[in-house]
């Protein structure tokens, strides 16, 4: 395998690691089932009940939401770069 363009068919290609891409975290790490159990334990205090009340409630309510905000994200994918025409495509496109 070359590591020739598909487009311009240059071969001035460089390899790019393509696990650099960034998912939702600032979400994932807010809508945890500890911080929302420990919101609850909180909330549950404030309005005279028990707090493990508010915090099992939390801890589901976190497991919950946590289920839908977490996606299974597909495998990272190398990347090729081309520093003649400046075209990114995938290492299979080689040839």
């Amino acid at each position: 395998m070359s590591l020739s363009c598909p487009f311009c068919h240059s071969t001035e290609v460089m390899l790019v690691d393509a696990s650099t891409q960034q998912s939702n975290t600032t979400l994932s790490s807010l809508v945890t089932p500890t911080t929302l159990g420990a919101l609850g334990t909180t909330v549950a205090k404030s309005f005279n009940l028990p707090p493990i009340i508010g915090g099992i409630a939390g801890t589901v309510i976190g497991s919950v939401l946590n289920s839908f905000t977490e996606t299974s994200a597909p495998p990272p994918q190398n990347l090729c770069f081309c520093h003649n025409c400046y075209q990114k495509f995938p290492t299979h496109l080689l040839h």
